[in-house]
């Protein structure tokens, strides 16, 4: 699923019911992808849920109890056999569907998809990695254009309107007085925001745009993506990208309301 497809999912799931007509009017427009998106969630009735992905024992259980799985996965093996907890009621949950459940081991994870409890089970159409609560409850942002030159320089700009348009952080020209820090890139980031002297001294081609939401104390990458637009659409992957945040943020936030 290309990331129209999957911003126009995450819009229908966190809009209430009488404006998913008009969106689902605008998404004729956008491309088979994002309507059919519509469509699936209107054949399958699913919702979203927030829980974890934990090792189950092996085999599927007809029922389990999260005292019979394991939530703090340091490793994975061939072989294991992943269940889904939902922390609304701590339902233990085998896994269907046809994302597979193996990259999110032991972390907490947004789920689109639909629950059998008769089954137990609950079929997986989508599955994001839920934000940090440190990004849901921080104010503040920092822009940093990082290894920007030539083309690459306009996607602080683009960056900045879309992040004032969606008027959810407060913006500052300060690093140090910001919750968060939005690495806009030519290059992928190393995690080396707090660690690194001076600015990134690797050769620049211009043709990947790179995003990260960082952690201004310890460098950690809260967030991360990419698009590949070349040298010519820069201010439209940046926006592209700040949009996919801002959907799975208010993914996350509709979830926690729920």
């Amino acid at each position: 699923m290309n990331a129209e497809a999957r911003i126009a999912r995450i819009r229908l799931l966190t809009s209430p019911p009488d404006a998913r007509v008009k969106i689902k009017k605008a998404l004729i427009g956008v491309g088979a992808c994002a309507l059919s998106a519509f469509f699936s969630l209107a054949a399958h009735g699913q919702q979203l849920f927030k829980g974890q992905i934990c090792l189950g024992p092996a085999g599927k259980a007809a029922a389990l109890d999260k005292s019979q799985v394991q939530c703090n996965v340091p490793r994975v093996k061939r072989g294991d056999h992943f269940v889904f907890v939902n922390l609304a009621d701590q339902a233990v949950y085998q896994i269907e569907g046809r994302k597979k459940p193996k990259p999110f081991a032991g972390r907490t994870v947004v789920v689109v998809g639909s629950v059998d409890k008769r089954a137990g089970t609950i079929d997986i159409e989508d599955m994001y990695q839920a934000l940090s609560p440190k990004v849901m409850k921080a104010k503040t942002m920092y822009i940093d254009c990082d290894a920007c030159p030539r083309a690459e320089a306009a996607a602080w700009r683009a960056a900045f309107d879309a992040l004032s348009e969606w008027g959810r952080f407060d913006l500052t020209p300060d690093p140090m007085k910001a919750d968060l820090i939005l690495i806009v890139s030519a290059n992928p980031y190393l995690g080396d925001y707090t660690s690194r002297d001076g600015p990134d001294q690797r050769p620049v081609y211009i043709m990947t745009t790179y995003m990260n939401v960082v952690d201004p104390h310890t460098g950690e990458s809260f967030w991360s993506d990419s698009k590949e637009l070349g040298s010519w659409l820069i201010p439209r992957a940046t926006k592209d990208l700040v949009e996919e945040f801002r959907s799975e943020f208010k993914l996350d936030e509709s979830v926690g309301k729920t």
